[in-house]
């Protein structure tokens, strides 16, 4: 068996600082950043959004040469079917199925076919990224608890897992406001999704709790809490680094200096935060309106939801 294409799954739930981590690790020479590979069938090769690059999913170069790899074209690939395929199989309600298998049953059909067609979009990737800037190791931010799980199945993939996590109260807050995506052109996902607090502080207990098992099922995990990375930047994008297997682990010199710096990097991602676009100029400081601008009713039903977990996470 050839060497198994190594890839750094982002995971937890979103808003708790994961794309400022990727931009950062991306920064690394020996990584290559695709964002959420888990949307690519929707938002790249269904509804063409831009890529990390600026161009459309179509048109971006890295992207056709990656679908003619795995597939011999795009065009190749029923979108509607693999998108239906997705919603049957990379869910949280199939984490039992994922972790029947994980343990060493059978992975049902459906989920095995699924897992051959993203597992060759992300082998075909990593040959493209190593060839173009000799990066050997794929950045995935997909994020989801399902998808981490599912990819470490695949016998073509080294999945390491990094678990982003943030306090509750700040991720509740976070979900309630406006963004925009830029990368879509109209329509109900003009905007990125908003959900209640209520809501939210079920996925933060369900998603960080679902990570934190998965050590125990054989997938290797670093947790990092964004407020220790935030504490000591530098010392953790090496701590992460040395997990991944990224060689030096020293961040690179000029680039960022524990506070501020200019993230310039391209980034060829399918789907992930607006902060993927372009240059980013990055000021680390910790965000903590939510101590006020989250109503306290609101504050109150998060931090009764989120308690117990939030003891196990040290919050």
């Amino acid at each position: 068996m050839t060497e198994r294409q190594r890839v750094l799954f982002i995971g937890g739930l979103g808003r708790s600082g994961s794309t400022l981590i990727e931009r950062l690790l991306n920064e690394y020479p020996s990584t290559f950043a695709i964002g959420e590979s888990v949307h690519i069938w929707e938002r790249g090769v269904r509804d063409d959004e831009l890529c990390g690059c600026g161009d459309s999913f179509s048109e971006c170069v890295f992207w056709s040469e990656v679908g003619r790899r795995a597939f011999g074209s795009w065009s190749e690939i029923d979108s509607e079917r693999v998108i239906d395929m997705r919603w049957h199989t990379d869910r949280t309600r199939q984490m039992p199925q994922i972790v029947r298998a994980l343990r060493g049953k059978t992975l049902p059909s459906e989920h095995r076919d699924y897992l051959d067609l993203i597992g060759s979009v992300l082998v075909a990737a990593g040959e493209l990224a190593r060839e173009r800037t000799g990066a050997e190791i794929i950045l995935d931010s997909s994020k989801h608890l399902s998808s981490a799980a599912l990819y470490s199945l695949d016998e073509r993939l080294d999945v390491r897992v990094l678990h982003v996590l943030r306090d509750p109260r700040g991720v509740a807050y976070s979900w309630t406001k406006e963004i925009a995506r830029p990368e879509a052109s109209g329509g109900d996902m003009a905007e990125m999704p908003r959900y209640s607090p209520a809501r939210t502080a079920g996925r933060w207990v369900s998603d960080n709790t679902g990570f934190a098992q998965l050590e125990r099922l054989g997938v290797p995990t670093l947790r990092l809490r964004y407020e220790d990375f935030l504490n000591d930047s530098l010392g953790s994008l090496r701590t992460i680094a040395t997990f991944a297997g990224i060689e030096p682990p020293d961040f690179p010199e000029g680039v960022f200096d524990g506070s501020t710096g200019v993230l310039a990097t391209p980034m060829h991602s399918a789907a992930g935060n607006p902060m993927r676009f372009g240059s980013a100029d990055v000021t680390l400081r910790l965000d903590d309106a939510w101590t006020t601008k989250l109503p306290a009713q609101q504050r109150r039903v998060v931090s009764a939801i989120t308690g117990p977990a939030r003891k196990i996470f040290g919050y």
